[in-house]
């Protein structure tokens, strides 16, 4: 006999954290930032900075530190 599997449904909309849960959730699992990511996080709130900047920059930060 064939098993049905039922699937949620997914509303196309995924779910963001904020930065004191995503803090709490990291903590729990040992995770922290470098001195470097907190100054660069800090940096693009002071600038305020759109969501595809912040990418952008998080993405530049990463691919110039390979190339080292």
């Amino acid at each position: 006999m064939k098993k049905i599997m039922k699937r949620m449904s997914r509303s196309g909309e995924g779910r963001v954290l904020g930065d004191q849960i995503f803090a709490a959730i990291s903590a729990v699992e040992g995770i922290s930032l470098s001195t470097s990511s907190r100054k660069r996080l800090e940096s693009m709130r002071k600038r305020k900075l759109t969501t595809e900047e912040q990418r952008a920059e998080i993405i530049r930060a990463y691919t110039d530190a390979k190339s080292r």
